[in-house]
C-alpha cells in the first residue's frame, strides 16, 4: 500500500486567539470591546456553536492590533491577519506581531439590545 500525505485543516481556535506566525488569521464580527488584563480587547463573534451558544473569541491585546481600534465599531466584520513577525529585542522572549485588519461593510451585524443576537 502506498502512503498518502494527509492535508492539514485550519487550526482550532478556542476562546482566546493566540497567533504565532505570519499568515495566522481570524475573521468575524466585533461583538464588543472589553477591558482585559492588558487593556482594551475585542470579543469576536464567529457564529453559533452546535449547542446554540455564541462562538466568541477574544483577540490579543497587542499594541499594533490595538492601533486599529479607532476605526472599528461593534458589529463590523473584520479579518485580522499577521503580516510580519519582528525579532525579539533585548531580553524579550517573543517577537512583535504586525497585523493587517480588513473590514467588510457588507457583512456587518447589529448587536443592539433589541436584536436576537444580543445576550
Amino acid at each position: 500500500m502506498a502512503w498518502k500525505e494527509v492535508e492539514k485543516g485550519p487550526e482550532e481556535i478556542g476562546r482566546y486567539w493566540k497567533p504565532e506566525k505570519k499568515g495566522d488569521a481570524i475573521e468575524g464580527n466585533i461583538y464588543e470591546f472589553v477591558d482585559g488584563d492588558y487593556g482594551k480587547q475585542i470579543d469576536l463573534y464567529r457564529g453559533m456553536t452546535e449547542d446554540g451558544e455564541y462562538d466568541l473569541c477574544q483577540l490579543p491585546a497587542h499594541a499594533d492590533l490595538k492601533r486599529t481600534y479607532r476605526d472599528l465599531e461593534v458589529g463590523d466584520y473584520i479579518r485580522v491577519e499577521v503580516v510580519e513577525v519582528k525579532e525579539p529585542k533585548g531580553k524579550a522572549k517573543y517577537g512583535k506581531l504586525i497585523y493587517k485588519v480588513l473590514k467588510d461593510e457588507d457583512k456587518a451585524l447589529d448587536f443592539s439590545e433589541d436584536d436576537d443576537f444580543y445576550e
